[in-house]
């Protein structure tokens, strides 16, 4: 999967390059933890793709959600930039246009950001749900869209709302779960353990004994979790393939760190990322 920055898209659209993925069908949102909501766009763009030949399937999202600039009460992300484009590849996406949200780029009109995205990969199709609403102060909802794609020869669909338990599926539903510590119920909201991004944490060593090896990181990290507790973990840990070594912890979350304690016979080195089992 090919990533572009914004920066790099009006470059070749300024300048007339041709992007190697066109013709396309998109999907544009925050994705914020690719939860069953999200995934509904993403197979719609996929199922696409893979019914008309010769043409690519891609994903404009943003490297922080935009919610942080405009709520002062943002609980943190669900997910972390690296943990989107490894979804995103493995899900099976061609490229992907990686935003970092700024207060210049809120002031871009949804019509002139939907015309450069079009220019870019030769859009045909876009995926968006009922709640869709981007551009200069969100000028443009479904109706605009609808508009839009009328008037260019966009194939569009609007998909409904992904209810789970009653309640309709979202990235907010997911971080209240988590601030919880219920994270049975963010992981059957995700469609997987909720995750977090371990390399921004930079665990060190803190200590073992008889019982136990601890590794210990100061809770510096854009993602959300609860206040404090204790939870059953799954760490995978760096190696030459990847993701080589996966030994089962228990995280205990603190008001200013985090611990991870393990059976004390591990050899543990670069911790990558911790999915959360439960209590």
């Amino acid at each position: 999967m090919e990533v572009f920055s914004w920066s790099e898209v009006e470059r070749m659209v300024s300048d007339g390059e041709r992007s190697p993925f066109e013709p396309s069908a998109v999907t544009i949102g925050g994705f914020d933890g690719m939860h069953l909501g999200h995934d509904a766009l993403f197979s719609a763009v996929l199922e696409y793709r893979n019914s008309h030949p010769n043409s690519f399937a891609g994903v404009v999202t943003f490297s922080r959600s935009p919610g942080i600039l405009k709520n002062s009460r943002y609980e943190g992300d669900v997910s972390t930039e690296r943990l989107k484009l490894e979804f995103f590849e493995k899900k099976g996406f061609d490229f992907c246009i990686m935003i970092d949200f700024s207060l210049n780029f809120s002031k871009i009109k949804g019509k002139d950001f939907l015309d450069i995205v079009r220019k870019f990969c030769a859009m045909q199709f876009l995926a968006a749900g009922t709640d869709f609403r981007m551009g200069h102060n969100a000028d443009t909802g479904v109706a605009e869209l609808s508009r839009y794609a009328a008037s260019c020869g966009l194939e569009l669909e609007v998909l409904d709302d992904v209810v789970h338990k009653g309640m309709r599926v979202s990235s907010s539903l997911v971080r209240g779960a988590v601030r919880e510590g219920d994270f049975d119920f963010a992981s059957s909201l995700l469609g997987r353990p909720y995750c977090l991004d371990g390399l921004p944490l930079d665990f060190q060593k803190g200590g073992s004994s008889d019982a136990s090896l601890s590794m210990i990181a100061s809770r510096n990290t854009t993602q959300v979790l609860p206040e404090t507790g204790s939870f059953r973990v799954r760490v995978a840990f760096a190696g030459e393939d990847g993701y080589s070594q996966n030994v089962d912890a228990v995280l205990h979350v603190e008001s200013s760190f985090l611990r991870l304690e393990f059976p004390p016979e591990q050899n543990l080195t670069r911790v990558e990322r911790i999915e959360f089992i439960g209590r």
